[in-house]
């Protein structure tokens, strides 16, 4: 069987598949709608299957159409390494869709952008918030290039999965409440009408939180899905419950209005980068992956 494939309609099936819309993949690629199905049209047609499957909110790959998918990305980095190779001023270009768990996107993302746009501004770094526990998942389907997760979570790096994860510096986060919490002089007094925030429900910093008030003070707080950094830092400001932040964001938050619960414990949280084993060694996500193991060696106070 001999395929006769545009890489402009693989480029239009790689959107669909990361977005699983035709809508917004027409969007990120600045066509019409219209055009963006009859690149999927003429697809399945050529390829004599159908690829995606139409649904009452979006799409969703056949079982033939992940088959697609996997080697719709392995020409793509193809591509990208002849891109490279062909590039006499060997500078870097592409794009790297970069995914993050919540503490991450809000704390090292901003400036993996700044640094990557001054130090390679062929480079577009596209951000979303990334849940932890579909780190692996969203790597080896391609919504993201690179995912940014903390905490502990199961990633199979077996040759088969073709994933590979680097171990990046860890990620240091406070207990941060009300000042009025924070000064208390009966803790266990301000515990009993508080809640433990939780940024990110797969991450377990939180239920260090809870672990100790109840070792502590005997007391079982609930947990409340703050949804985000910024919505966990609106609930402790006004006295609702007690976060797990990084330790950066809770050194700014002292002068507005909250403050370091000093009779709770800090954790450590585990950093990895995941992405995968494909494509050329020093391909933009390479370098943006380098660009997030330097930063976070710099917010950790190491040697960059």
């Amino acid at each position: 069987m001999s395929l006769d494939l545009a890489l402009y309609q693989l480029r239009t099936f790689r959107e669909v598949a990361r977005l699983g819309s035709f809508t917004k993949a027409a969007r990120s690629l600045g066509y019409a709608q219209s055009s963006v199905t009859s690149h999927i049209r003429s697809l399945e047609t050529r390829v004599g299957m159908q690829l995606v499957q139409r649904l009452p909110h979006g799409v969703r790959l056949t079982p033939s159409g992940e088959i697609f998918r996997d080697y719709t990305h392995r020409i793509f980095h193809v591509v990208d390494e002849m891109a490279a190779a062909l590039n006499p001023s060997g500078e870097l270009e592409g794009r790297a869709a970069v995914g993050a768990s919540a503490l991450l996107l809000e704390t090292r993302i901003g400036s993996l952008i700044r640094e990557c746009r001054y130090r390679y501004p062929k480079i577009q770094v596209s951000p979303q918030q990334l849940a932890i526990s579909r780190a692996q998942e969203a790597v080896r389907g391609g919504e993201v290039d690179l995912a940014l997760v903390h905490g502990d979570c199961f990633v199979d790096t077996s040759t088969a999965s073709g994933i590979t994860v680097e171990e990046l510096p860890d990620l240091g986060a406070v207990p941060v409440a009300s000042a009025s919490v924070a000064d208390a002089v009966d803790p266990a007094a301000a515990l009993s009408s508080l809640r433990v925030l939780a940024v990110d429900p797969d991450c377990a910093s939180h239920q260090v939180l809870v672990e100790a008030v109840r070792e502590r003070y005997g007391i079982d707080p609930p947990v409340i899905e703050a949804g985000s950094m910024g919505g966990a830092r609106d609930l402790a400001r006004t006295g609702y419950g007690i976060a797990m932040l990084p330790a950066e964001v809770a050194g700014a938050a002292a002068n507005d209005g909250m403050a370091v619960v000093s009779w709770l414990p800090s954790v450590r949280l585990r950093v990895r980068a995941i992405r995968s084993v494909h494509g050329p060694a020093r391909s933009a996500v390479s370098a943006v992956c380098d660009m997030a193991a330097r930063i976070g060696r710099e917010k950790a106070g190491q040697p960059a």
